[in-house]
């Protein structure tokens, strides 16, 4: 970890697979924090991410590379490595990087960032934030089991987006080396994983999370009125901008992105294929025509219209 005159990092990672989303999350960054920016360092961690890829991205905005290899996979449970994979652990390093920057985000990837974010800063006192989950869930369910030692009652938090500062005491190492280690412990355990882990963190260490503003971390499926105000739109869980909705600021990222890098979203759904249609951007993050034939119709209906949120 370098020296830097920068008072926040903005930390994200992916697979190559994910390029085209992280060139997404980086155009919107840049269109709208361009004050932010001048105080950041942008970090990116990546897992088989070709040279072309990441020259695709530092075109976008400067920014650092670091290769990432997750060290403890005993006993994970078969759905966690399919469905999240080893990068959603990469936020556990953002602790370390407290010794060197004020302040530290991290970014999930299917995100579209629609206004200026720099205002996390001033929402966590406390030096921890996350937006509290929808429908008054609770820690436990983050878990298969309850662990023991831990209120598995506690408030629920998104761990998508996270804002963190110097004012957490605890050394930083101990903070990201806790989360390793109780990964390890209790991995057969785990559903939501990595953010389980963060909410048990606080909790062990006796940290106050400090609840970010919905508009700094807004589910793509809220209502249109909440969408208007948001700053960061997060397309959470399997329902993402790319085979599932649409946003017509993160399709024109998108299309300008392939442009730009003939890198593409690749999701091949055999209609789609079949009809010769993968050619364009837009079809090439269209929803699944047979799986979800209604969203289909709904995402062909918005694109045409160029439907704005």
């Amino acid at each position: 970890m370098t020296n830097s005159t920068k008072n926040t990092a903005i930390i994200l990672g992916a697979t190559g697979n994910l390029t085209f989303a992280l060139g997404v999350v980086l155009k919107s960054l840049k269109k709208h924090n361009e004050k932010l920016l001048q105080e950041s360092d942008v970090i990116i961690y990546y897992q088989q991410m070709s040279e072309q890829q990441r020259q695709a991205l530092a075109a976008i905005l400067p920014c650092q590379f670091i290769p990432y290899q997750f060290p403890h996979m005993e006993n994970m449970q078969a759905h966690v490595l399919r469905d999240y994979g080893e990068m959603t652990f990469v936020r556990y390093e953002c602790f370390r990087y407290l010794k060197t920057y004020q302040y530290v985000f991290w970014l999930d990837a299917d995100i579209l960032i629609r206004g200026d974010i720099s205002g996390m800063r001033q929402a966590i006192p406390h030096g921890i934030g996350f937006r509290r989950e929808y429908h008054d869930e609770r820690v436990e369910v983050n878990f298969t089991a309850s662990i023991e030692g831990f209120d598995m009652k506690a408030p629920h938090f998104n761990a998508g987006i996270m804002a963190i500062s110097q004012a957490l005491t605890p050394d930083k190492d101990a903070l990201s080396d806790w989360c390793y280690k109780k990964t390890f412990e209790i991995s057969e355990h785990l559903y939501y994983p990595d953010q389980g882990i963060l909410l048990l963190m606080c909790q062990h260490f006796g940290l106050h999370i400090d609840t970010l503003p919905e508009m700094y971390n807004c589910g793509a499926h809220r209502p249109t009125s909440i969408l208007r105000q948001a700053r960061i739109v997060h397309a959470i869980g399997h329902r993402k901008f790319w085979k599932y909705y649409y946003f017509n600021e993160w399709f024109e990222c998108y299309k300008e992105w392939v442009k730009e890098t003939g890198i593409i979203c690749e999701n091949n759904f055999p209609v789609l294929k079949k009809w010769g249609l993968l050619k364009y951007p837009f079809f090439q993050v269209a929803p699944d025509p047979k799986k979800f034939p209604g969203k289909f119709i709904t995402y062909l209906l918005r694109g045409l219209l160029h439907c704005e949120v």
